[in-house]
């Protein structure tokens, strides 16, 4: 084989490889190429979690015992956890996640921690399939993954009770290497929640490099 053929046969060998990984990788999932054990280290390592102030962030939320809430996004459960906590047992917590193996996750800690009002939710990109509505929607780092967002958020609404509210935390200034096509800013979100029949309820600003806002 000359140099020619050769350089051919690997380009072919590496474009195979890549439909293949494409193929193999579940639409939309927002590990990428990591697999799920270095993903959670990266959900749960300690940078992230003092950066998103989880608790701060659940105090404000004004959770109470009793309510069900839906964790959009919910990843290895870093909020759902907490959450969980502070419905107790006769609230419940929906950890809704297209990726099955986070959501296995979810599933360990939370037996682990003896947290039984957590339902997990394996679900689609366009429809977060909850199985009965809820007090509170939280979306937190996950608004950017979802595809088209305006028609997400105005398919939030059969999933709310009545005087329901969606609380979304997102980045705000430095986004992460490989999000730049992901990129919206908080005018966006109000747009597509106005829109959606949504008004903005809350603002809080204690986060460094995330907005945090509530809606009804």
């Amino acid at each position: 084989m000359n140099y020619r053929k050769f350089a051919i046969a690997i380009s072919l060998f590496l474009c195979s490889a890549i439909a293949t990984a494409q193929t193999q990788q579940p639409q939309g999932q927002s590990r990428g190429a990591r697999s799920a054990d270095e993903y959670i280290k990266l959900l749960e390592s300690e940078r992230r979690i003092e950066g998103l102030q989880v608790t701060k962030v659940i105090e404000a939320l004004k959770v109470k015992s009793g309510d069900h809430v839906a964790d959009i996004g919910s990843g290895s459960g870093v909020f759902t956890r907490p959450l969980a906590q502070k419905v107790g047992a006769k609230g419940v917590i929906y950890a809704v996640d297209i990726d099955p193996e986070l959501l296995k996750h979810v599933e360990k800690t939370a037996a682990e921690q003896k947290l039984t009002n957590i339902k997990t939710i394996l679900t689609g990109e366009a429809d977060p399939k909850l199985p009965a509505p809820v007090d509170l929607i939280v979306i937190i780092d996950t608004m950017h993954h979802i595809a088209n967002q305006p028609t997400y958020v105005k398919g939030l609404k059969k999933y709310l009770k009545r005087n329901g509210r969606v609380a979304i935390v997102d980045f705000s200034k430095n986004w992460p290497a490989g999000h730049e096509k992901m990129i919206y800013t908080v005018d966006d979100l109000d747009g597509w929640m106005k829109a959606a029949g949504f008004k903005r309820a809350e603002q809080h600003d204690f986060l460094e490099n995330n907005f945090f806002v509530v809606y009804r």
